[in-house]
């Protein structure tokens, strides 16, 4: 594997690298912005941008680690109830998840692998689960499950919210898929668009399996595959660098902006009308 890396374009890989991460970071702090607007108080892009990109750095020690982090900084900017802010930090999870689920599904269908390389079940449980979703927070809880702080969000999102959001978020999925299909054959690898299109929501759905930094399930995710386009160490080597380098790109970014996401949480919480 060392050889593929050793082999690679990494000058064109970056440079391809670095304004999709922008990109990922824009659109990811739109649909922040959004969804706390909507749910919690009123703010401005500009405000929340520093401090989705900040949170970035966090993310470099694990996923929850950021999403942790993102509620701390937005429950001290604004003044939201800790428990709140972290509920709507919970709904924009659940969104990605069933983003990647439903464009897995649909890859999935197309290429004819539902039922065969690909089971069924995660998606009529997930379908299940939703379902159920929609219906208990659709009308209000006695209790303390109705008073719960942190699912508080859940009761206020509406499903199609849940569908904007969601689709504010498909760019940065296309995004990727492009990004990949122009990178990889700096690695000696050669995919066509479509089944990188099909398959790719399919390993990154496989990443919601706990791993210390979403490293291990991913990987063996591009050997199953696209095994048939190259080989397993070519894969390894491509997938490693794609994900390490759009994290340090993207903890690079937050420390570009963790000067002023410092000084946002410092200055009185304000509502923005």
């Amino acid at each position: 594997m060392l050889t593929e890396l050793e082999s690679a374009d990494w000058r064109t890989f970056l440079v391809m690298m670095v304004p999709y991460s922008l990109f990922f970071c824009a659109v990811d702090a739109a649909v922040l912005r959004q969804a706390v607007s909507w749910f919690n108080v009123p703010v401005r892009y500009a405000d929340i941008f520093p401090i989705r990109a900040t949170t970035y750095i966090l993310t470099l020690l694990h996923a929850l680690v950021g999403q942790g982090g993102l509620a701390v900084f937005l429950h001290k900017r604004y003044a939201v109830p800790f428990w709140q802010i972290t509920g709507t930090v919970l709904v924009l999870w659940l969104v990605e998840t069933y983003q990647l689920t439903l464009y897995s599904f649909v890859g999935a269908s197309l290429a004819g692998e539902l039922g065969h390389r690909v089971s069924p079940w995660p998606y009529v449980v997930l379908a299940a689960y939703l379902a159920f979703h929609l219906w208990f927070f659709s009308r209000p809880r006695a209790g303390r499950v109705g008073s719960a702080q942190i699912l508080q969000t859940f009761y206020r999102a509406r499903p199609w919210q849940y569908a904007v959001l969601l689709l504010m978020k498909t760019p940065n999925l296309l995004a990727a898929v492009t990004v990949y299909w122009l990178a990889l054959p700096l690695f000696g690898v050669h995919v066509p668009f479509t089944t990188l299109l099909t398959y790719l929501p399919l390993v990154f759905f496989s990443t919601a399996v706990p791993a210390a930094a979403k490293l291990g399930p991913s990987q063996a995710a591009w050997v199953y595959f696209f095994g048939d386009y190259a080989s397993g160490a070519k894969l390894i080597a491509f997938s490693l660098a794609a994900h390490l380098t759009f994290q340090i790109l993207n903890a690079l970014i937050g420390l570009c902006f963790l000067r002023r996401a410092m000084r946002e949480l410092d200055a009185p919480a304000t509502v923005v009308a």
